[in-house]
């Protein structure tokens, strides 16, 4: 099992084999990860109950893109230095990726808008479970 630490992006730029999210210790091995990404997505639902909507979509988007990055690691697909955004934007060009997943990870990478909100109907929480459970079943 390989271990990393994982950097702040905002404080030190990380390399990969490293995926760069939050001071957390992730390990590549599989269940590890996958705790991490239930974490995350617990963490989005909580805040999205207490209102905190900017965190939810913060959170949403950290525990898809700690899968993708992940995944495309184990996959030899990713080797530059990157963040999760970056690896969930590399995901999205990926060719054999579903429409319907990569309708997920262009919302999942879109910006909100002025009024820090993301057009009706779009759910990150919802749209990160759908790119997870995809990479679960690829892997």
């Amino acid at each position: 099992m390989q271990c990393v630490k994982i950097e702040d992006p905002g404080i030190l730029p990380g390399t990969f084999g490293r995926v760069l999210v939050y001071g957390i210790m992730l390990c590549m091995k599989t269940e590890n990860t996958r705790i991490q990404v239930q974490e995350e997505l617990l963490l989005a639902k909580q805040s999205r109950i207490e209102g905190n909507e900017g965190r939810a979509r913060v959170c949403a988007r950290r525990a898809a893109g700690t899968a993708v990055a992940n995944f495309l690691n184990r996959k030899d697909d990713l080797n530059e230095p990157t963040t999760v955004l970056q690896a969930l934007i590399a995901f999205q060009n990926t060719k054999e990726v579903p429409e319907r997943v990569k309708l997920a990870l262009s919302r999942l990478v879109q910006q909100v808008g002025q009024q820090y909100q993301l057009p009706p109907g779009v759910d990150l929480i919802e749209e990160a479970k759908l790119l997870i459970s995809y990479t679960e079943i690829r892997d």
